[in-house]
């Protein structure tokens, strides 16, 4: 094929070999691209290089990111770690542990009583109908056997010894008179100058004379008595128990003062007679007292048969002590001996839900330069107190290492840090050797 111009230069085109569009039907028509999505030849690199741009930043932001997240991931992990540290030195506690211990404990028989006097003197007045005028002594007072207790009023007593003593001079006379009339008279009867029957009634005016004197003085006498007794004499020494006297209350009878004889008490206490056969005349006593503080005492008496409660009582005499009182219902002790047994100190001891427990260190081990155990919580039962340390009834292995103090603070399975006091004077000894010059 051959390309034909004109004269101006432009191709003509041989119609005869190359239809044109208009005659081609409409199902061959050539698809015109449009000027819109023709790319520009100068697009392509700038995409080529792009693409490597993209490609070099997404490798730096991967690389990056992969190094963020490994950091974020390290400190994840330090911090993750840092807190188990810091959980597990919250856990571990600083304790000191003991030992069980044997010590001799008292086989003693607990009971429960009344300290009552051991005889008592009840005083009453021996005058009826007068006041008492004075009062002398208070409960609780020593006392010694004829002094002094209360006064009545004694003005009527006194008036009363006048008026008999005035009755015995008056028969004084009387029988003066009458004994002098007799010895005038009388010998005249050996004459006959008077009659026997009249010399009989000079006889006896006399001895009426005689009888009425002995009766004054016998009134006397007895005023003098009811003015002595208008003072209340103690009759024993010893403690004023009770005092029912007062001022201005007139006498009927009824005890005035109870005095403690010799201020002896004792304390009596009721105990099953199944255990009658453990105690005997003159085994020794303890009473407690208020205040921590206690009595010595012994048995003095068992009673021969039992109470209405079927219970034996035991009377035991006790030493004086002032904290003692008549009255107080105290808990006691017969001492029947002495046992051995295994006590702890009552600091160990933790009291939960009415039981009580101590809390054992157990899987002792050394790590780190630190001795470090496990706690175990164990129940104990208790039996007598002994100071500061209580028996132990169900004792518990002798090589037991137990919380000294603080373990209420302390639960099942901590971990705690064993520091004793050995423990504590060889590091002192080595931190001393350390430290001193060569």
């Amino acid at each position: 094929m051959s390309d034909l111009q004109d004269p101006n230069g432009k191709p003509v085109v041989d119609d005869k070999k190359t239809p044109s569009n208009a005659d081609l039907p409409p199902y061959r028509q050539p698809e015109v691209a449009s000027n819109s999505t023709k790319m520009p030849p100068w697009l392509l690199p700038v995409l080529a290089i792009m693409l490597v741009v993209g490609v070099l930043l997404g490798r730096y932001w991967g690389t990056n990111e992969a190094a963020g997240d490994e950091q974020v991931m390290t400190s994840s992990d330090t911090v993750s770690s840092t807190s188990e540290v810091d959980r597990v030195e919250q856990a571990v506690l600083s304790v000191e542990t003991v030992t069980p211990s044997q010590d001799s404990i008292g086989n003693n028989l607990r009971a429960d009583g009344t300290i009552s006097p051991k005889d008592t003197a009840n005083v009453s007045a021996k005058v009826n109908g007068v006041a008492i005028e004075q009062v002398l002594v208070e409960e609780g007072q020593q006392v010694k056997a004829g002094q002094v207790l209360a006064v009545f009023d004694s003005d009527a007593a006194e008036q009363q010894i006048l008026q008999a003593e005035a009755e015995v001079a008056e028969a004084e006379a009387t029988l003066a008179n009458a004994s002098a009339d007799a010895a005038r008279v009388l010998p005249l009867i050996d004459i006959d100058a008077i009659s026997r029957q009249e010399a009989d009634r000079y006889r006896t005016a006399e001895l009426q004379a005689r009888a009425a004197l002995q009766a004054s003085k016998a009134r006397l006498s007895n005023q003098k008595l009811n003015l002595n007794n208008s003072q209340v004499i103690a009759p024993v020494s010893g403690i004023i128990s009770k005092k029912m006297a007062e001022v201005g209350m007139v006498s009927a009878g009824e005890p005035l003062f109870t005095i403690i004889k010799n201020g002896i008490l004792e304390w009596q206490a009721d105990i099953d007679p199944k255990l009658i056969g453990e105690v005997t005349v003159g085994t020794p006593v303890r009473v407690s007292l208020p205040n921590n503080q206690s009595v010595m005492g012994q048995v003095s008496r068992i009673a021969p048969t039992a109470d209405n409660n079927r219970q034996i009582t035991i009377y035991a005499s006790l030493n004086k002590d002032p904290a003692a009182r008549s009255g107080m219902y105290q808990t006691g002790e017969f001492l029947l001996g002495s046992a051995s047994a295994q006590t702890i100190p009552n600091a160990a001891i933790v009291s939960n839900d009415g039981y009580d427990y101590v809390m054992l260190v157990t899987d002792i081990k050394t790590q780190g330069g630190k001795t470090l155990g496990r706690i175990r919580q164990q129940r104990v039962t208790l039996g007598e107190r002994l100071g500061d340390k209580v028996a132990v009834t169900e004792p518990l292995p002798a090589d037991s290492r137990l919380v000294k103090q603080g373990g209420s603070f302390l639960n099942d399975g901590d971990l705690v840090r064993v520091v004793d006091d050995n423990t504590a004077q060889q590091a002192q000894v080595a931190t001393d050797a350390a430290q001193a010059p060569l």
